[in-house]
């Protein structure tokens, strides 16, 4: 379920959005990482492979990496070439580090080994972003500003998110610098001129690595779900800046919608994903008072989730598409909110799940998606 070191390595890398990312892998990992994508925008498709084959397994694939080097220098115009080497040429030995020496090209490049049995996706994200902290350089500080971590371009409601964690710093009085990893790499770069790093569930290598190069303190905070959430997210920034902003939300919504909320009151229901789930399950339980009867993520055994889901009385289930199977089986409905999700499309950037507004979406889409779910009237 993790989908390891190189899916991690692949999604922090393509998040540098002026860059390309160019896979040495056989021709369905590339597909494989590259799919998630075009639920939320299928124009920014900017990675290659150099797809390898049975000759290339057997006889090496440097050839074909050196010949990918030159055609992808030529056919696009990028500042930064990075190359992720996944399993087949970890497994027969390819000397990365000497192809990409041994070529001359206008784009920079960079590489890292990222072949999937050697971790987890998390470490091929932190381990990607340390590789390409190489191009960072000392800035100005700019007062009250912070950047966010943790990112990757293919969540779900990703655009939408960051679009309503701007504005609600903004209100507070906080700017945002670069939004790691969806970002360009001139606004990487520049990331140490912010005041403070703040990290959401991945990317706190890069943090600490920034504090000892750079000096700059980070913050590691929850994903901001729900009113609660938010108003301690915001808050704890601020005050962190030494700004003390007084967060404030509106409840009317809320109020419309009372009777639905007073019917769902004490529903159970279970929550997986990654670094997202907990957030979203003290979102459920804290703020809408649903009793979250399992709580998983990316790093627990999958199967014992499922066999927990079937042992008790969950009658929603919230996590990705993959958990569309046991849904099904259940009879129950489905809330996708955390990577991956590949069938549903993710494309209105005023629809966050984060934040005041995104409280407002979520709780909208919960009640709805229950309200239309057929076996729910079984």
């Amino acid at each position: 379920m993790d989908g390891g070191k190189f899916f991690g390595a692949f999604r922090a890398s393509s998040g540098i959005t002026d860059a390309v990312v160019l896979n040495h892998v056989p021709v369905g990992c590339n597909w494989g990482a590259g799919i998630f994508k075009t639920t939320s925008n299928q124009f920014d498709m900017r990675h290659a492979c150099t797809v390898m084959h049975e000759r290339e397994i057997v006889f090496g694939g440097e050839d074909a990496l050196r010949e990918a080097l030159i055609r992808a220098d030529e056919l696009y115009d990028t500042p930064l070439l990075l190359v992720i080497a996944g399993d087949a040429p970890s497994i027969i030995g390819d000397d990365v580090e000497a192809v990409v020496d041994s070529v001359t090209l206008d784009s920079e490049v960079m590489w890292m080994e990222a072949a999937g049995f050697k971790g987890s996706a998390m470490d091929g994200y932190e381990e990607a972003l340390l590789c390409i902290a190489g191009l960072m350089k000392e800035s100005e500080t700019i007062q009250d500003s912070v950047n966010l971590i943790g990112f990757s371009p293919d969540d779900f409601k990703v655009d939408a998110d960051v679009k309503e964690i701007r504005r609600l710093l903004s209100d507070a009085g906080v700017e945002v610098n670069t939004v790691i990893s969806k970002c360009s790499l001139e606004e990487f770069r520049r990331a140490p001129a912010a005041e403070l790093n703040v990290v959401l569930g991945q990317g706190t290598k890069l943090c600490e690595q920034m504090k000892k190069e750079f000096g700059l303190p980070y913050l590691k905070m929850d994903y901001p779900y729900g009113l609660d959430g938010t108003s301690h997210f915001v808050g704890a920034i601020s005050d962190e800046l030494g700004i003390g902003h007084e967060p404030e939300f509106d409840i009317e919504p809320f109020k419309r919608i009372y009777l639905y909320l007073h019917e769902l009151y004490g529903t159970p229901v279970s929550v997986i994903g990654d670094f997202h789930a907990e957030a979203m399950a003290n979102f459920l339980d804290g703020e809408l008072g649903f009793n979250v009867e399992v709580l998983s993520g990316n790093e627990d055994d999958y199967f014992e989730f499922e066999e927990d889901v079937r042992n008790s009385n969950t009658t929603i289930l919230f996590g990705s598409s993959f958990e569309q199977g046991i849904a099904e089986t259940l009879d129950i409905p489905l809330i996708r909110f955390c990577y991956p999700v590949f069938d549903n499309v993710s494309v209105y950037d005023c629809a966050p799940y984060a934040g005041y507004r995104g409280a407002v979406c979520l709780t909208e889409a919960i009640i709805n998606t229950v309200m239309s779910y057929g076996g729910m009237n079984k």
